[in-house]
């Protein structure tokens, strides 16, 4: 017999009516370091076991930053009591962690639940038969890196005669360092949605696909019936879906496939400086699932990197995980702080980090409107590890965690399968062609690459000498030389766009920081000469803590455009000036000031929208000035003024000049 449950999509239904029964856990745990490991052995798991002596800690935690445990290695343990209903007839129980940091073995009433690898994804244990009404739960973690971890240790590569380091490139920031839940889902329910959108630019519309995985835990057939709405700002989209809906089999996942096509009328596209967002809300049978997407089309053409058929140059930022008294755990707080200084710097198309970043993060960046290219952690490993299967497959597995969460996300326009691993070799080169395929095999729409410190070398002769002939545009980490770098990948690589995914200077490295501001500056002045560039992220925009050689001796790398605490240094300035959009000219004659607002038209070159000029309490607005445009604003100048400021669309000041030269 089959059963049938309705699969609909609504917009803004409280999640308490039909979303999946989710109890937070986060809070107060208790917590031990193990550093001979004897906690299995002795079954620190059980129930009974006294905790008396275990130290009281606040989850989120990162026990690396914690006073009591810093920067320990090793293994430790968390366990919980917690108090949970029973669970209903046709429901099953799921453990979920937004993230532990790097290893976790969990047990749910001195019962084994389950594990995971790898530290910035999400992960799930089903705890059904475990789960009682008074509960505990104990989770071993450990932190330590080996050369099977991934990043991890690095030893001497079979052809050369160079130790490559064995130490972490950043601090392996330990911990269950993002949200827990208990999630009770019904027997049939929503595993997952993917969100593709294709806007046709010449008609105006858009055709949206809906790929809805569903999934069944049941001993019985499921077949759903299928209705689907999609909202923005609110309102109901007028659009019917054409539905496929195929059988869900006993213990299977199947995707039920949805499209529509939206008129011209309905559709708002996604822009950095116009970030529109639309819903979709989806059910069956009392379970839900809400994700928000946005309609935007990213393509190479030739050199060119478009946005919406629109060629785009931009800067970026590389933003370590790193915070003074959180580590890796990433706040709202820090957050916040963070992408309101890469939005005022206008760095709009970041590679931002070597791993999986927060969804936090992305939610930002989505409602803001920053470009992300995502990376999943290959960061330097040797030949020997990338021709591993047991490495190929846990990669594999961490990447694929990372698309499915993030898929959906419209700031993320790009995929990466690495950084600075040997793609000159054989190993890379294969890497790179399987990865990319296999990344294309989840995620068609977007586009991929990986941060290659290889491509620009004189040993790289023809395209076929280095991976990056297999990836849609080439990124490359260039420290010194841009132009002379540059133009040898155009020359490799005359068809395809350029990314510079990291360049910049240690304040170390220099005389004084108006030393480092020169460099910017000449990197600026190579970067306006090749029009084939597309992008370019500082490294770094902060300060981090590192033990990799050439850490200085407070611990930290500073390479950033802000300090650890976040304070600017002249570097941000500097930076904020050269890639800022526009430039300003300002006139003042007696109350009033005349401001000309000039898109730049060489890098970074893109289309502003809705951007204000402000000048004490009175503004202007400018609804979009292409590449190379001017326009003439006069304003009055309210007494006390002293600045004229370009603002974009949510209040980011990206240029500011006084009126009183």
């Amino acid at each position: 017999m089959k059963l049938r449950y309705l699969l609909i999509v609504f917009c803004c239904l409280p999640v308490c009516l039909l979303a999946q029964q989710r109890t937070a856990l986060h809070g107060e745990w208790s917590f031990a370091l193990d550093p001979v490991q004897v906690g299995e052995h002795h079954a620190w798991y059980r129930p009974d076991f006294p905790l008396t002596r275990w130290d009281k800690v606040t989850v989120p935690h990162c026990f690396s930053v914690d006073p009591r445990y810093m920067l320990y290695t090793g293994t430790a343990w968390y366990v919980k009591k917690f108090q949970h209903a029973a669970i209903p007839a046709g429901h099953r129980a799921y453990l979920r962690f937004e993230a532990v940091f790097y290893k976790a073995q969990a047990w749910l009433n001195g019962q084994k639940v389950g594990g995971h690898e790898g530290g910035y994804t999400p992960f799930e244990l089903d705890i059904t038969a475990a789960l009682k009404g008074e509960n505990t739960l104990a989770l071993q973690v450990t932190n330590a890196w080996d050369t099977t971890t991934i990043p991890g240790a690095k030893t001497r590569i079979a052809d050369t005669d160079e130790n490559t380091g064995q130490l972490f490139p950043w601090i392996n920031y330990g911990g269950i360092t993002r949200e827990v839940y208990v999630i009770v889902r019904p027997e049939v329910y929503l595993q997952n949605v993917k969100i593709t959108t294709d806007p046709d630019l010449t008609r105006k519309t858009a055709k949206v696909s809906l790929a809805v995985h569903v999934r069944n835990t049941g001993g019985r057939a499921a077949k759903p019936a299928v209705q689907i709405a999609l909202y923005r700002a609110g309102n109901k989209v007028p659009v019917k879906m054409s539905v496929k809906v195929p059988e869900v089999p006993a213990g299977a996942t199947t995707v039920v496939q949805a499209e529509a096509v939206l008129p011209a009328k309905e559709v708002k596209l996604w822009y950095p400086d116009d970030p529109v967002l639309y819903q979709a809300e989806i059910i069956t049978g009392t379970d839900t699932l809400s994700r928000m997407f946005g309609i935007r089309q990213v393509a190479v053409q030739g050199t060119q990197l478009l946005l919406n058929g629109e060629p785009i140059r931009m800067g970026g930022c590389n933003r370590p995980l790193d915070y003074p008294g959180y580590g890796s755990m990433d706040p709202a707080v820090v957050l916040e702080k963070d992408l309101t200084l890469i939005k005022n710097g206008s760095m709009e198309l970041s590679r931002i980090s070597h791993y999986p970043v927060s969804t936090q993060l992305l939610d930002w960046a989505d409602a803001h409107g920053l470009l992300i290219i995502a990376e999943a952690g290959n960061w330097q490993l040797t030949p020997r590890q990338m021709a591993d299967p047991a490495m190929r497959a846990r990669y594999q597995a961490q990447l694929r965690e990372m698309m499915e969460r993030d898929w959906n996300h419209p700031s993320v326009i790009a995929w990466s399968v690495g950084n600075e691993y040997h793609s000159h070799k054989p190993e890379g080169q294969a890497w790179t062609k399987d990865m990319y395929a296999y990344t294309k095999s989840i995620d068609a729409s977007r586009l991929v690459t990986f941060a290659s410190m290889f491509v620009f070398r004189d040993i790289i002769r023809t395209p076929e000498d280095e991976a990056s002939q297999y990836v849609d545009f080439v990124s490359a980490n260039i420290y010194g030389d841009h132009l002379k770098n540059l133009k040898h990948i155009h020359e490799l690589y005359p068809n395809k766009p350029v990314y510079i995914s990291e360049f910049g200077l240690r304040t170390d490295g220099v005389k004084d920081e108006q030393d480092r501001v020169r460099h910017l500056q000449k990197a600026m002045q190579d970067f306006r000469q090749c029009d084939f560039l597309v992008g370019a992220s500082v490294w770094t925009f902060n300060d981090y803590m590192s033990r990799f050689p050439g850490t200085n001796p407070n611990g930290y790398r500073p390479w950033g455009l802000v300090s650890p605490e976040r304070d600017l240094r002249g570097m941000y300035r500097a930076w904020q000036e050269e890639f800022a959009p526009a430039t300003l000219s300002v006139r003042v004659s007696g109350t009033q000031a005349s401001v000309t607002v000039t898109a730049r038209n060489d890098f970074p070159r893109y289309t502003l929208r809705n951007y204000t000029v402000q000048c004490g309490g009175k503004s202007a607005m400018i609804d979009m000035l292409k590449p190379g445009e001017s326009r003439t604003l006069t304003l009055e100048v309210a007494p006390g003024a002293a600045d004229v400021s370009l603002v974009k669309p949510g209040g980011f000041v990206v240029v500011k000049k006084s009126i009183h030269p």
